[in-house]
């Protein structure tokens, strides 16, 4: 299993097949999924910088950039 990134890390987008438009951007872990088993990694639901939708993706797509963010910014 790979390492879990906590709630309101910054991340920065790596891989977006379907939406290359959103790579490079950064944003803020806002949930995490909780898979049913060990086998199936967790995917992160992601408020990008600049963006109204939140964004899901997968561990691999995105990669931390060692920042916290607060959760006032984002409530």
């Amino acid at each position: 299993m790979t390492d879990t990134l906590p709630f309101f890390a910054e991340v920065r987008v790596l891989r977006a097949s379907d939406r290359p438009r959103l790579e490079g951007k950064l944003g803020g872990v806002l949930g995490i999924t909780e898979p049913p088993d060990e086998a199936t990694p967790p995917a992160y639901a992601v408020l990008l910088d600049g963006e109204e939708e939140v964004y899901t993706f997968l561990r691999d797509e995105i990669e931390p950039t060692g920042q916290m963010r607060k959760q006032e910014d984002y409530y």
